[in-house]
């Protein structure tokens, strides 16, 4: 899925990619994304809405040297939930990275804002809700240090990751535009703790046709919370060869321990496909939510992709959830390019 941003910041984004021109410094990339979602049924009567929104990231970076670099994500998307019919409202601007980081060719070593990595499925399954309920566990906007180790083996390549953190409660925890109000230690929440007390270490890598994930996870207690969450992860892609089509397939599961600081489980699973049928990309997603003494949910979504132009796609898609025993449907249509 296509990061997104919104039609009002081209202005920004044609100078902005005009001043990176002029110096190799410089590097940018930004995906624009307008998604509208209509849910035309749901057993909650409130929750029957139009929500049309832009969601815009730029990842912009300067190289020092050839090895030193400060690197930068900002992100421009609702940050609060849709209650009634909602048309490009309650966008804020905020930085979800920021970070210097030392290539030392062997390792390179990270310091500041940056989202610790943990599975792939809320980052790649697809269609436009194909990662909805994997996001849950998706780790973003914390503070701290991370070492990354390259290395060959296995007819492929990987990377090993080590990220020590706590969560970003500074000024940049806040957004502009729409304020979604600066993070505080008494907010609580796993990971937001006075020192750097959480980690996550990952392998990450290829061999093949196959790409995949490894992950494990210790996500201290904050303020009002009953244990620290741990947590493991294992995804797979693999590409499929069938005569002249190439069909990617998905799978990731992830088992939490303690989730979100509580004393209850959860196991989230999430399966996918993707193939090409003429220019249009057909994909379908299942996935379920299960927590401790709770009935489990469902996501099913299929998805149709069509290309416009050179990085330029519409997607349409529907989407059945049944969400602590709330069952709804929704259509959604998505217009995104990246450069």
């Amino acid at each position: 899925m296509i990061c997104s941003r919104s039609l009002t910041s081209l202005p920004f984004i044609v100078l902005a990619s005009t001043v990176f021109a002029q110096d190799s410094r410089f590097s940018a990339e930004f995906s624009v994304e307008i998604e509208s979602d209509f849910t035309f049924e749901s057993d909650e009567s409130d929750a029957e809405l139009t929500d049309t929104f832009a969601t815009i990231e730029g990842a912009l970076g300067y190289q020092f040297t050839n090895q030193f670099s400060l690197q930068s994500t900002l992100v421009f998307e609702p940050v609060e939930d849709a209650t009634n019919d909602r048309f490009f409202e309650d966008q804020g601007l905020y930085a979800e990275e920021l970070f210097l980081e030392y290539d030392f060719g062997a390792a390179s070593v990270a310091v500041g804002k940056f989202n610790p990595g943990f599975g792939f499925a809320w980052d790649i399954a697809p269609g436009v809700f194909g990662v909805d309920f994997a996001e849950d566990y998706e780790i973003t906007e914390r503070v701290g240090a991370a070492v990354t180790v390259p290395f060959s083996g296995i007819g492929g390549t990987h990377e090993l990751s080590f990220y020590a953190f706590t969560t970003d409660r500074s000024f940049l925890s806040n957004s502009l535009i729409t304020e979604r109000g600066q993070l505080r230690l008494e907010d609580g929440g796993v990971s937001n703790t006075d020192g750097i007390e959480s980690f996550v270490l990952s392998l990450a890598g290829s061999f093949g046709d196959t790409a995949y994930t490894f992950a494990l996870q210790n996500q201290a207690s904050g303020e009002g919370d009953a244990a620290d969450q741990s947590g493991a992860v294992l995804g797979l892609v693999y590409l499929l060869n069938a005569g002249s089509k190439e069909i990617e397939l998905l799978g990731e599961v992830a088992y939490f321990d303690e989730f979100d600081g509580t004393t209850d489980s959860a196991t989230y699973a999430t399966i996918g496909a993707a193939v090409p049928v003429g220019p249009v990309v057909l994909s379908a997603v299942l996935a379920s939510r299960d927590f401790e003494g709770a009935s489990a949910d469902t996501l099913a979504t299929v998805s149709a992709e069509w290309p416009l132009a050179d990085n330029l796609g519409v997607s349409l898609a529907y989407r059945y959830g049944d969400e602590e025993g709330v069952k709804s449907q929704t259509l959604g249509a998505l217009l995104a390019y990246e450069f």
